[in-house]
């Protein structure tokens, strides 16, 4: 199983790790903590907003940079590997990052853990060689200290075994920090915090519960019959037993009896929630993810999914390449520019009138190239569409100014008496 096997892969700090404790306390005579709740998780709803944002983190491009000053450059390193298809034998690139979001938007913590091994160049200088990127679903994670006063991780899995970590070894994602430091939940001491959430959801499940109530109780008594008959009780009894089950048979809510007597009808009253109700509980639910009614339904414009890209997609993105980046690349190799990037495609989400001014931009500018002009309205690319046109219009910034006093010279008239 995917558990016993990620378990295998930390075995090497077993041992002389799980002697260690974790000796400093961090607040309150506590270790800081995360406690994951599931409560909320019960809900379809608050399933479909998550998935519906981890769908869209799926699709981000993921790969390793070097950032210069004028220039972004990709690497064809492990890491880029590792992302174009698969970061590890269990996970497609999809299937992490879908995974990652879910992870930290139900337990407010992500741990990811990078398998790599030592190598050494023809230098003799060592350096990291990456071999897979594995998401953690721990049950409890606690943060402290070792003796010698590194951080430390504690993992309690879900089989009752633990891990002792150290902090660096994993990168850690966070969702809805309170002033807690190191952990994140949504309030002071790393708790997820969903009360607010839960009673939205009570009593939105508690309308849609008693909604099919109220039907199904208008179709069933309608009145009462009082009849004028005197009887012995055992004829009683079997009119009792015969009107029930007419009652049973009866497809119109008519039913039709032997005694005489007077029929009282029962005025009910059908409760009808508002629209308006409704809409106000699922927008309380919605608000906790950022995320909109016309997202959830797919029927959305560029300035919605925008509003939804800054909302949901660029946090994780930003918090993504900032943890990754730390954990992945030396100091030195910080300095130099390393940097994991990740790229999410908004041009798709154009309508048709944005896509054809972003084409006339870029085929002026050389922004793009004309097989990625193609691929904007899904055209397949084509050949010598590899190749990037430019308006004779613009010119270079760095010679402008000669540009300008060239043309300058070129038009002064000869003063008199000058050929």
């Amino acid at each position: 199983m995917i558990w016993n096997y990620i378990q295998g892969l930390m075995d090497k700090f077993r041992g002389r790790q799980r002697k260690q404790m974790l000796t400093e306390i961090m607040s309150d005579s506590r270790a800081i903590f995360s406690s994951f709740g599931n409560n909320i998780y019960m809900s379809d709803f608050v399933n479909n907003c998550i998935d519906r944002i981890a769908t869209e983190i799926s699709k981000v491009d993921v790969m390793s940079v070097v950032v210069t000053e004028n220039s972004v450059l990709r690497q064809n390193d492990d890491i880029s590997r590792l992302f174009r298809f698969q970061p590890n034998p269990l996970q497609t690139t999809k299937d992490f990052l879908a995974c990652c979001e879910w992870l930290r938007r139900k337990h407010c913590n992500c741990f990811i853990y990078p398998e790599w091994e030592l190598v050494r160049d023809s230098r003799g200088r060592e350096f990291r060689r990456y071999k897979a990127f594995y998401p953690l679903n721990p049950q409890h994670a606690e943060l402290g200290h070792f003796e010698d006063g590194r951080w430390a991780i504690r993992f309690v899995w879900r089989d009752g075994t633990e891990d002792v970590l150290p902090y660096d070894s994993v990168v850690h994602l966070r969702w809805r920090r309170g002033t807690s430091t190191l952990i994140g939940g949504g309030d002071d001491n790393g708790q997820v915090d969903d009360r607010n959430t839960m009673r939205s959801l009570t009593v939105l499940d508690q309308v849609m519960q008693g909604l099919p109530a109220s039907i199904a109780a208008g179709l069933k008594l309608n009145g009462i019959f009082t009849t004028k008959t005197l009887a012995g009780q055992m004829q009683l009894t079997k009119e009792v037993v015969d009107f029930e089950s007419r009652i049973k048979e009866s497809k119109s809510g008519i039913v039709a009896i032997d005694l005489a007597g007077d029929f009282t009808p029962i005025n009910k009253k059908i409760t009808v929630v508002p629209k308006e109700i409704l809409q106000f509980l699922k927008d309380i639910i919605r608000e906790r993810y950022g995320i909109s009614d016309a997202i959830m339904s797919g029927d959305y414009n560029g300035d919605q999914h925008s509003a939804f890209y800054q909302s949901c997609i660029e946090d994780f993105i930003v918090e993504f390449e900032q943890a990754m980046s730390s954990h992945l690349f030396t100091p030195r190799e910080r300095d130099v520019g390393h940097r994991i990037k990740g790229y999410y495609s908004k041009v798709e989400y154009f309508s048709a009138k944005d896509k054809a001014e972003l084409a006339t931009l870029a085929t002026s500018t050389g922004l793009m190239t004309l097989n990625q002009v193609a691929e904007l309205y899904g055209l397949p690319p084509f050949e010598g569409g590899d190749r990037r046109i430019q308006s004779l219009n613009y010119a270079n910034t760095d010679i402008v100014d000669q540009y300008q006093v060239k043309n300058a010279m070129g038009k002064e008239k000869p003063k008199d008496g000058e050929e």
